[in-house]
């Protein structure tokens, strides 16, 4: 096991996509009707964060993991850009994720059958798939600078995943918002990158109180605080 890097997995589950929206504390819009309140749907969303961890070397920043190019690659197979979005070159997730500021977003959507199938060999995982050729005018920007939650609202609501690059203490971490909670999608192949690529922290962010408990690792590695779960190759959900 690669005991001297951590990778850490933040998970925020059934995040009231309402929240997003300044209307939401706007008391002249409450709706007058008080059994609408309890009947109609209450939109949520998922939030993971990436975080990594080079202790041996004291950085931080997912970037620096020996196993960050798997992570792009565990990324790749499961999103690709929404059709129709202007796209200037054709990098992939991780190249858009080296080259971008901090801060910026990248507009993705889950794969689907019908996206990645085709007739030569019946699987295309190419993220510039059915990307078209820029210069087109009418096209929206497949990435923009300084997300904000408005933008993550307007995003989801057309069932969109937002990818956020966010500055960590040397390199980057990664955000990603999503309608569909996406975790198990990631906890499994995470899970069989072990025990080479790193060890593994499930963490629940309910359980975090504030930016430094992030670090856990650097005073308690070995007594995580509570809802700060290590995964082993033979956990289970």
């Amino acid at each position: 096991m690669s005991s001297n890097q951590l990778l850490k997995l933040v998970f925020f589950h059934d995040q009231r996509m309402e929240e997003l929206t300044s209307s939401s504390s706007d008391s002249s819009k409450v709706d007058s009707d008080v059994l609408s309140l309890f009947t109609k749907p209450d939109p949520t969303y998922s939030w993971l964060f990436f975080m990594g961890s080079d202790l041996a070397n004291n950085r931080y920043g997912i970037n620096l993991l020996d196993a960050y190019p798997s992570v792009v690659t565990i990324i790749e197979k499961l999103y690709t850009l929404p059709l129709k979005l202007e796209w200037s070159n054709e990098e992939g997730i991780g190249d858009w994720m080296q080259n971008a500021p901090m801060d910026a977003y990248l507009r993705l959507v889950r794969k689907s059958k019908d996206r990645i199938t085709t007739p030569a060999n019946g699987l295309d995982t190419s993220f510039t798939k059915d990307i078209p050729a820029t210069g087109n005018k009418n096209l929206e920007q497949a990435w923009g600078y300084e997300v904000e939650a408005s933008v993550i609202h307007r995003l989801l609501m057309k069932d969109e995943v937002i990818l956020v690059k966010r500055a960590a203490i040397d390199g980057y971490d990664i955000d990603l918002y999503s309608k569909r909670n996406p975790y198990i999608d990631f906890f499994y192949p995470l899970q069989s990158l072990l025990p080479d690529a790193f060890r593994f922290f499930s963490i629940n962010g309910k359980r975090v109180h504030s930016k430094e408990a992030l670090y856990f690792e650097k005073t308690r590695l070995y007594r995580p605080p509570h809802g700060f779960e290590e995964v082993h190759p033979e956990s289970v959900l």
